[in-house]
C-alpha cells in the first residue's frame, strides 16, 4: 500500500501543472497518475505528439463515441498519454475573454473575477510575437506562436481574404488582445520553434523529471477515491490496488473522466448512483448533469488537383470570430485538407475526393448542454456521453446563421479560386430553413471542449459539486482541478485557461498546507 502526501489523478492540462507545481515545494511528496502511455522520449516513440500542426494519432485516445443528437453518434476525442488532451490537440492558446470569466464568478465564485484571472494567465505564458508585448507574459514555461501573413498556405490566406470581402471582418494580428471583439487572423498557438506542440508534458512535466519527490505511475486506471471518516484518503485503482494521501487528493482526469470517477465512488446523484448498484456516499446531483461543449457545422469544400498535401501543410493557421444577428458568438475554422479516405460516406458525398477542406461553423455559447451518466460501475466501460447538441430553438437558430455566415466565406472568390467545389451543400440548401436545419442535424460535431461536468459554485447552489477553490463540497481532501468545475463553458477553447487553472489551484493547495502546518506548530 503506497502513501504519498498529494495523489493528482490524471496527467493532462490542468494535472501535470498541479505536480509539478505542488512539488516544488520538497517537503511534499507527489504521485502523478495516468492512465495512458508516458512517451519520455517522443521524438522516437511518438513523433505525432511533437507535431503541432496536426491532430495526434488516435492511439492516444480513449476512444469515447457520444451522442451528438438523436440518432447521430460521433467520434469523442480525449487524450489518454501522458500530457492528455494537450499533447494531442490543435494547439489552440485562446485567452477567454474577460466575459466569460465575470459569468463565473456571477455564478457565485467570487475568487475568479477577471482582476483575479488574468495575472494567472500571463503567468504561464512567454508570448514570442505578440503585436503589443504589454498585454501578455514573456516569462512563463508555455511558448505562444503565430504564423505570419506570408506563412499562410494558399487555403488558409483565401480564407482569410474572404472573411474581410464577404464578411468585412477586420484583420486581427493578436487574437488574444481581449479588448478586440471580432475580426480574422492567426490562431494563437502554444507552438516551439519548428510547430512542436508546447503539451504540458513538455512544458512543465520535462523540466521537473529529476525531482525526487515528484512520481508518475503511467498506464494505472483509477477506478475510485478511497474515503474514510469523511475525508477523501486514497484512491482504488482498477486492479485493486489502494493508494493512499496524507493530504489531498486532486482529480484532472478531465470533464468525462473526474465525473465517472466521482459517481463511481458513490458522488452523484443518490437515486440514478443506487439504481447502479453504486452505495451512494454523498448526494451530489450536478455530477454529470451538465456538459457544455461548442457545436460545430462543417461545409466541406474539394481541393484542386495537386493542391492537397495533408501530410506536410499544416492543418490550422487561422481563425474568425464573429457575431450571428442575434449575437451569438460565433468562430469560423478553416481546416486544411483533410483525409476521409476512411469514410467511404463522406468519400462518396465529396465525388470520390479522398480529400476535403473544411470551414466549420461553431457556436462559442451555446445556451444548450448534454450530460454524462454512468453505463454501469465497472471503470473500463465508457461513460454514456448524450451531448443534446442544437437541440435549443435558439441554438438551432444560431447555428442556421452561423452556416450562412461560413457558406458566404466559401463561395468567395478567394477561397472559389483554390477550391473545386462544395460537397454535400449548395444555394438551395442555404436558402432554406428546413433544408438548412436538416443539415446542421445529420452533420453537427463538436470542437471536443466538454466542461461542466462537475460545476464549482456557492454552498447555497444544489448543483455545486465543488467550492471555488475546487474543494469537493461534503468531503474534506477532495479537490477537482479540471473542465469539469467550469460553471459554464468558455466563448473560446478552453485549454489555455485549463493549464492557468492548474497552477492557480496549486498555489492554494500549497497555501493550505502551509497554513496547516502553522496550526500544526
Amino acid at each position: 500500500m503506497t502513501m504519498q502526501d498529494v495523489l493528482v489523478v490524471g496527467a493532462g492540462s490542468t494535472g501535470i501543472p498541479i505536480a509539478v507545481r505542488l512539488s516544488d515545494d520538497p517537503s511534499l511528496s507527489i504521485l502523478l497518475l495516468e492512465a495512458g502511455v508516458d512517451h519520455r522520449e517522443p521524438a522516437v516513440t511518438a513523433p505525432d505528439l511533437l507535431d503541432g500542426l496536426r491532430l495526434a494519432a488516435m492511439v492516444h485516445d480513449w476512444h469515447y463515441s457520444a451522442e451528438a443528437a438523436p440518432g447521430r453518434r460521433i467520434p469523442y476525442r480525449r487524450g489518454k498519454t501522458v500530457g492528455g488532451t494537450s499533447a494531442i490537440n490543435a494547439a489552440a492558446a485562446a485567452w477567454p475573454r474577460p466575459a466569460d470569466i465575470e459569468a463565473w464568478c456571477g455564478l457565485g465564485n467570487p475568487a475568479w473575477s477577471w482582476t483575479e484571472t488574468e495575472p494567472w494567465l500571463r503567468r504561464i505564458e512567454s508570448d514570442c510575437d505578440a503585436p503589443d508585448v504589454s498585454l501578455h507574459g514573456q516569462d512563463g514555461p508555455l511558448p505562444i506562436r503565430r504564423f505570419r501573413e506570408d506563412a499562410l498556405i494558399p487555403f488558409q490566406r483565401a480564407f482569410a481574404d474572404a472573411c474581410r470581402e464577404a464578411l468585412g471582418l477586420p484583420a486581427i494580428a493578436d487574437h488574444n488582445d481581449v479588448r478586440l471583439i471580432e475580426g480574422v487572423g492567426p490562431w494563437p498557438m502554444n507552438l516551439r520553434e519548428g510547430g512542436v506542440r508546447a503539451s504540458t508534458m513538455l512544458a512543465w512535466l520535462g523540466p521537473a523529471r529529476g525531482r525526487k519527490n515528484l512520481t508518475v505511475r503511467s498506464e494505472v486506471l483509477v477506478d475510485r477515491v478511497l474515503m474514510e471518516k469523511g475525508r477523501a484518503s486514497g484512491v482504488v485503482l482498477a486492479s485493486g490496488e489502494v493508494l493512499r494521501a496524507r493530504r489531498a487528493v486532486v482529480l484532472s482526469a478531465g470533464a468525462l473522466g473526474t465525473p465517472a470517477i466521482l459517481l463511481r465512488s458513490g458522488i452523484g446523484p443518490a437515486a440514478e448512483l443506487a439504481d447502479l448498484g453504486i452505495t451512494p456516499a454523498l448526494n451530489r446531483p450536478g455530477v454529470g448533469a451538465r456538459l457544455y461543449d461548442h457545436p460545430a457545422v462543417a461545409i466541406r469544400l474539394l481541393p484542386r488537383p495537386g493542391e492537397a498535401k495533408p501530410a506536410r501543410d499544416p492543418r490550422f493557421q487561422a481563425v474568425a470570430r464573429t457575431a450571428t444577428r442575434s449575437g451569438a458568438p460565433v468562430f469560423l475554422v478553416p481546416v486544411s485538407f483533410l483525409d476521409i479516405a476512411a469514410s467511404p460516406a463522406l468519400v462518396a458525398e465529396a465525388g470520390g475526393a479522398p480529400v476535403v477542406s473544411l470551414v466549420n461553423a461553431a457556436l462559442m455559447a451555446p445556451r444548450g448542454h448534454g450530460r454524462l451518466r454512468l453505463a454501469g460501475p465497472d471503470p473500463s466501460a465508457a461513460p454514456v456521453i448524450e451531448l443534446d447538441l442544437l437541440r435549443d430553438p435558439q441554438d438551432m437558430s444560431a447555428m442556421m446563421d452561423a452556416l450562412r455566415l461560413a457558406w458566404r466565406v466559401a463561395t468567395a472568390v478567394p477561397v472559389a479560386a483554390v477550391t473545386r467545389g462544395i460537397a454535400g451543400m449548395d444555394a438551395a440548401t442555404v436558402a432554406s430553413d428546413d433544408l438548412l436545419g436538416a443539415y446542421a442535424r445529420a452533420n453537427v460535431g463538436t470542437f471536443n471542449h466538454p466542461c461542466g461536468t462537475a460545476p464549482m459554485g456557492p454552498a447555497s447552489d444544489p448543483m455545486a459539486v465543488a467550492d471555488e477553490r475546487g474543494q469537493v463540497r461534503g468531503l474534506d481532501g477532495l479537490w477537482i482541478a479540471d473542465a469539469s468545475i467550469m460553471p459554464r463553458g468558455l466563448s473560446v477553447p478552453p485549454n489555455f485557461t485549463l493549464i492557468a487553472m492548474g497552477e492557480r489551484i496549486a498555489a492554494g493547495l500549497l497555501a493550505e498546507f502551509r497554513g496547516r502546518r502553522r496550526a500544526d506548530a
